[in-house]
């Protein structure tokens, strides 16, 4: 089987800093991958260069076996690689129903203005609310965004990739900045995204982590220290070196899932 995503000795420096310094990695179809690493391990570097926001300075980043590396952000999320951020992206004064219709608008080419209701169109309003129900959104679908908690804004944002179809999502630490009790139900919605949509996930919370993945790669200083299922990152002495380097490590980890 071809992997969905591939890179290949990607590398992105600053001058004579080396963010990102070769990474090979492999995310087959439907895959959850996390990859973690502790502060300045390179792993935003390495979802922006990824994603197309950042030019790799060698190497290669194949999507389905065609290389993309040479390509916008926005080709890339025409070919199905779509890349969430840490503060999402969301018109706050259009209802929550408008924001993912204008979502469902982009990829069936209707046209759209702003001072138009996107609903207007049935199709976009019936797939419109199907996404937000899918995220438990529809009750809110009248409501203005700016009126949702934080959390329900990642939910909206799950909708509008959801409407979006792609292949592939990079998740940006979605659940940064969130309450237990939205974190809970933001994993619980993660965890009912259809098997066939694969997900690349940069997160801190290695409660999330384990919970969610599959496979996880750990960065350290720009490079891959290790990658593997979940029970062998935990194990990993490496690993657990490298995130606080003391006894406290063994705290941290088997909190996270679970003893090693």
């Amino acid at each position: 089987m071809t992997p969905l995503l591939e890179l290949q000795g990607l590398t992105r420096s600053y001058g004579s800093l080396t963010a990102v310094d070769h990474v090979d990695l492999t995310v087959m179809p439907g895959e959850r991958h996390a990859l973690i690493g502790p502060n300045g391990a390179g792993k935003s570097t390495l979802f922006a260069t990824v994603a197309g926001t950042l030019r790799a300075s060698s190497g290669r980043v194949l999507l389905s076996g065609q290389d993309v590396t040479s390509l916008a952000e926005s080709e890339r999320a025409r070919r199905g690689m779509l890349r969430t951020y840490q503060h999402a992206s969301l018109f706050l004064d259009c209802s929550v129903l408008d924001n993912v219709a204008l979502a469902v608008q982009r990829v069936h080419g209707v046209a759209h203005r702003f001072d138009r209701a996107a609903r207007r169109f049935r199709r976009t309003d019936a797939e419109a609310l199907r996404h937000l129900e899918s995220v438990g959104l529809d009750g809110r679908a009248r409501d203005k965004v700016a009126a949702l908690s934080h959390g329900e804004r990642r939910q909206l944002e799950v909708a509008m990739v959801l409407a979006a179809e792609p292949a592939l999502v990079m998740f940006d630490e979605p659940t940064a900045g969130m309450s237990a009790a939205e974190t809970e139900r933001f994993v619980e919605l993660m965890e009912r995204l259809p098997e066939s949509l694969t997900l690349v996930i940069v997160e801190h919370d290695l409660d999330v982590v384990f919970r969610l993945a599959g496979r996880v790669t750990v960065l350290h200083l720009g490079k891959v220290l290790a990658s593997g299922p979940p029970e062998e990152i935990r194990a990993d002495e490496a690993v657990q070196s490298a995130y606080l380097g003391s006894a406290r490590t063994e705290d941290l980890f088997a909190d996270a899932g679970g003893a090693p």
